[in-house]
């Protein structure tokens, strides 16, 4: 009996040390870099208005097949809104899906963490990687949190599918260099 506790203590041990050793994933730079990209993230919309609530991420992403482009977002800081106030750029308050994509600048090589915060849903991809991801609905909160490899300086894409049900609204991203304290990305990083 000794053995099988100590035989199973040490396989979750390893288990949870591989997981916490596991390389960073690494991002893939745009190919070609854009050359003056303007400010901001290009951003389509659809609403659903008073017809189903979403409900999902699915459910978003089928919608998205009608979006529509929207007034550009200014980075990814959009704080928690009150009831009723609009969806990031657009003019509706609930049940709304965006599709987000541009790209964000790094200036310099190494690892990072990059963390987002959605409410509602979010699925989010920086230089080909999944960084975010939450099917369904939850209030403003982090996400979680996922270190990537910047192999060079640069601008590497960003694409994420995001949706808000009822309630409040929010889009946000935070990212440090591993090691230092992670801090609200500034919108001027992020181009299209």
């Amino acid at each position: 009996m000794k053995l099988v506790r100590t035989g199973a203590m040490a396989a979750a041990v390893a288990l949870i040390a591989g997981a916490a050793f596991a390389a960073p994933l690494k991002l893939q730079p745009a190919s070609p870099q854009p050359s003056n990209p303007k400010a901001g993230l290009n951003v389509k919309y659809v609403g659903n208005g008073t017809q189903r609530k979403i409900r999902d991420l699915k459910q978003a992403k089928r919608l998205l097949s009608k979006a529509k482009p929207g007034q550009p977002l200014r980075g990814l800081d959009y704080r928690d809104t009150d009831k009723g106030d609009p969806v990031l750029t657009f003019s509706d308050p609930y049940n709304v899906a965006a599709e987000i994509s541009g790209y964000i600048r790094f200036d310099a090589p190494g690892v990072y963490e990059l963390e987002t915060w959605s409410n509602d849903g979010i699925e989010a991809y920086v230089g080909g990687q999944q960084i975010g991801y939450v099917t369904g609905i939850q209030g403003c909160e982090a996400n979680q949190r996922t270190e990537v490899e910047v192999p060079k300086a640069g601008w590497y894409p960003v694409k994420i599918n995001y949706f808000q049900k009822l309630g409040t609204s929010c889009l946000m991203m935070k990212w440090g260099k591993k090691g230092d304290r992670v801090t609200w990305v500034p919108n001027n990083v992020f181009g299209r």
